[in-house]
């Protein structure tokens, strides 16, 4: 875990600066906007981009000090943006500043820019497989993590990063590994439901003629919930029988999620709430003409509200008693394909198809927090910081400050990838980020916290994937 979270977060690395620069009788003022995260390491160069505004042409050149005793070379300037890399070679906090020569060779004043604290590493360790990873891993009691792969492997990983075990299921595991009290749950694509111990050792199985992309969750007596591309959820004791399916009108192409009382909540067609007997209690159907579909899984926020983005780019808050609350629309109004995360205050985070990262605070319009270079498919993870932390498909992982201040950002993948699946961080509790890559590695990140307890703050609710709200109880 980073300890000095309140020494790099003194300054903005997206800060603006005023330059005066005097030719003669003549004073002009420019406008320059140094962006950069608030953290880099010693293992990869840093990342700037600076915007001019009101420039004159005059300006031929431009020279960056480091902070740490070195210049770069005099560059041109070439347009309104520039951008520059650079490795430090040793931890610390460093204040790059720039500065310009004209025409006449005139240089300006160096300016002030932003802080930067780079440490050793942002990487903890990196656990190499040989196939994608979509799913987010599951943190057990003695901070084992379950990784599973789209070859169909399931990994039992040390806090190490050394492998402890490992298991083929000879299918791919895009859903995500869940923790009960004795087994681990594992589905697979083919259709195929695992109880598997804490050793690899398959205990029982049980086999449902319809692929699988739905993530198991747990109810309070750990039966377990899901969903099928039969348009069916279904219900298993912890041993492996059938307890009962419920209908829906289409595919379920999210996962179920279950509150404090035991009802279920699953996207279809509609968004349903079904009892732990799977009984119906209510169904809420978008109007025709919003033309929604809900691909992604619903969550629960703190007073109960159910929230789910639908393609049509707008977020859906839905009462207990499955009353519309609000919907709301994304300023570009890009697909939702992923699960909403929630802090303790309400305040939903969510990425769309058209690479931004939206915030939505109690009682206040949908904002773009951050924009990146391509689609969100995965979900965010909060940590007890506010810090927020998800994956695009542009490649990196991005951790973010609650006001969208850039953290750092971490390349996981180099190469595109053609499924509408990504990752989602998973937070442990000293702060560890837990993310896979669909390039076949898992990493372990330097984060801030453990994760905010209290609320929806990851994909699954908690580390162990159940999926469940238990209110008043920390998850070990």
């Amino acid at each position: 875990m980073l300890g000095a979270h309140q020494k790099i977060t003194m300054r903005n690395c997206g800060y603006l600066v005023g330059l005066f620069l005097v030719l003669g009788t003549l004073r002009l003022l420019w406008s320059i906007s140094f962006f950069a995260p608030l953290i880099g390491d010693t293992t990869r160069p840093v990342e700037f981009s600076i915007e001019l505004t009101n420039l004159r042409d005059s300006v031929l050149s431009y020279q960056l000090d480091w902070g740490d005793g070195t210049l770069s070379e005099w560059k041109t300037v070439s347009g309104n943006y520039l951008f520059a890399n650079y490795l430090y070679s040793r931890p610390g906090i460093y204040y790059p500043k720039i500065r310009f020569k004209e025409i006449n060779n005139n240089i300006t004043d160096w300016t002030s820019s932003c802080t930067i604290q780079i440490i050793p590493s942002i990487v903890k360790w990196i656990f190499k497989t040989n196939s994608g990873i979509y799913s987010p891993v599951a943190i057990g009691k003695n901070n084992e993590l379950y990784c599973t792969t789209e070859d169909g492997i399931l990994y039992c990983i040390l806090p190490t990063g050394d492998v402890k075990w490992q298991l083929s299921l000879k299918a791919p595991l895009y859903p995500a590994p869940v923790i009960g009290n004795s087994l681990l749950y594992i589905v697979s694509t083919s259709g195929v439901v695992y109880g598997i111990d804490f050793s690899g050792k398959i205990i029982w199985t049980y086999e449902i003629p319809s692929s699988i992309y739905s993530s198991i969750a747990l109810t309070s007596k750990e039966n377990l919930v899901f969903g099928c591309d039969d348009g069916n959820l279904y219900c298993l004791s912890n041993n492996g029988k059938y307890l009962w399916k419920f209908s829906t009108g289409d595919e379920i192409a999210g996962s179920p999620v279950i509150d404090e009382n035991d009802i279920i909540y699953c996207a279809s067609d509609a968004i349903y709430a079904i009892d732990s007997k799977g009984r119906q209690v209510w169904k809420f159907s978008p109007p025709e003409e919003d033309d929604a579909y809900f691909f992604g899984s619903p969550s629960i926020g703190p007073d109960g509200t159910i929230y789910l983005g639908a393609t049509n780019g707008f977020i859906y808050a839905i009462t207990k008693k499955g009353r519309l609350k609000w919907k709301i629309p994304t300023p570009e109004e890009d697909a939702i394909r992923t699960a909403i995360v929630i802090d303790r205050n309400n305040t939903l985070y969510v990425g769309d198809e058209g690479g931004i990262f939206y915030i939505k605070r109690q009682g206040e319009e949908i904002k773009q927090l951050y924009e990146t270079d391509y689609y969100i498919f995965g979900s965010g993870a909060i940590d007890s910081l506010g810090n927020i932390y998800f994956v695009s498909d542009d490649g990196y992982l991005y951790a973010l400050r609650s006001d969208g201040k850039l953290l750092y950002k971490w390349q996981i993948a180099e190469d595109s990838k053609e499924l509408m699946y990504s990752p989602s961080p998973i937070i442990a509790d000293d702060g560890t980020i837990y993310i896979g890559s669909w390039e076949g590695q898992l990493y372990a990140l330097n984060g801030f916290a453990p994760a905010m307890s209290g609320c929806w703050s990851q994909v699954r609710s908690n580390k162990r994937n159940t999926a469940k709200i238990i209110k008043n109880q920390v998850i070990k």
